[in-house]
């Protein structure tokens, strides 16, 4: 049954004006279907009253605009766990924080998400942006093409999201209980370790424990500036990402459909790709290319850590990392081993740039950069024993 009403936009402000008024301008100039309404969230520290003046000032030409000045300090968390509470009010949320900038398309794309989704109990939230990279060690992420415009990962967005009611109540039931994360299983360890006023360590959990799925698009929606502020010491530009800038519509896919599924890792799930190769289907295993999983449930382990044998061995060459487990690539990189075979230990040096160079400098190979590495340390040896000499 299709939900009729509108996506409460919220805006989630604090003390970064100039960050305000972009967010605020691009969503002047996106498309709506029809009257939406604009909820500007503005934490308050005694001292930002200029950015609640900004906000009772803007001129919404679409639809109701209120401005929530909140009368003390309530952390990043308690922020957005009270924006998303909106939820129960108004149905569904599209929460931004105030240093993101959005598609004109951003509104539509989240009204029929929302719609087509609404039944489907494994989705958790949807996203607006497209998430480049893994949350687990902050690795670049590609995923496959399987004819949508969609993929699924067990892991929260918090640069732009979507919640309905059924989203949010099941997540806050879970969250009053006060559960401490230390004891869930299959959660990385770097979400562990975020800070106290990390509301998205939370719903990761949540993602993990109860086997749910945020939608991502594969454009997206959404871009973030990275301005400083709670989560930023400084100015980044690791959270831009292109943009949808023009209206193609929108294909989605259901989730037991999709190929595009990916875990808490960022690595796909093993039913996933064995429906696109038989290579290792007569096994039962789980998937760890990037290598960064603390522990293993399966057997057998499809992991691009060291083993002390093996069953099968790929390349990593092609892009995404799956093409080469589906075009059976041979070589050395990733293995199928049993998972006492696995060992666990810190990444070489010698690996770190195997590594970087298949995800940053891919027109070197790993030998290349050594040989051009140690030829500018002679180099550079032999320059400082000139000056020495001319001393």
């Amino acid at each position: 049954m299709k939900r009729n009403s509108q996506p409460i936009l919220v805006v989630v402000a604090y003390n970064r004006i100039k960050s305000l008024s972009r967010i605020l301008s691009s969503l002047d100039t996106a498309h709506y279907p029809s009257e939406a309404k604009l909820l500007i969230s503005i934490d308050n520290d005694g001292k930002n009253q200029n950015v609640n003046k900004l906000a009772l000032e803007f001129n919404w030409r679409h639809g109701e605009k209120e401005v929530i000045y909140h009368k003390k300090r309530l952390g990043l968390r308690n922020h957005i766990i009270k924006c998303g509470d909106l939820s129960y009010e108004y149905d569904s949320v599209i929460i931004l924080e105030d240093d993101l900038f959005v598609s004109p398309y951003f509104y539509q794309y989240a009204l029929e998400a929302l719609n087509y989704y609404e039944d489907c109990k494994k989705i958790a939230g949807i996203s607006l942006y497209n998430l480049t990279y893994t949350e687990a060690d902050k690795q670049p992420f590609i995923p496959l093409q399987d004819n949508s415009d969609v993929y699924f990962k067990q892991v929260p967005s918090s640069l732009g999201q979507v919640w309905n009611k059924t989203h949010w109540d099941s997540f806050k039931q879970w969250y009053k209980t006060n559960p401490d994360l230390n004891k869930i299983s299959g959660l990385p360890s770097l979400a562990k370790s975020w800070p106290e006023y990390s509301w998205k360590k939370y719903f990761y959990a949540y993602l993990v424990l109860y086997d749910k799925y945020f939608v991502f698009p594969l454009i997206s929606f959404s871009t973030n500036f990275n301005d400083e502020g709670t989560n930023m010491i400084t100015k980044s530009y690791f959270g831009q990402t292109q943009i949808r800038v023009i209206d193609s519509g929108f294909k989605f896919r259901m989730l037991k459909d999709s190929l595009n599924v990916y875990d808490a890792y960022s690595e796909i799930l093993p039913d996933k790709l064995n429906k696109l190769c038989n290579v290792l289907s007569d096994f039962d295993y789980e998937v760890d290319l990037y290598g960064r999983k603390e522990q293993f449930e399966k057997e057998y382990i499809l992991t691009g850590k060291p083993c002390k044998k093996y069953i099968k061995s790929f390349e990593r060459t092609m892009k995404p990392q799956e093409l080469n487990i589906i075009f059976n690539i041979e070589g050395g990189d990733f293995v199928l081993a049993r998972r006492e075979d696995v060992i666990f230990k810190k990444q070489t040096i010698k690996d770190f740039i195997k590594e970087y160079t298949y995800f940053y400098i891919n027109v070197f190979t790993t030998k290349v950069l050594f040989n051009i590495l140690k030829s500018r340390l002679k180099n550079k040896i032999r320059s400082l024993f000139k000056v020495n000499k001319k001393i």
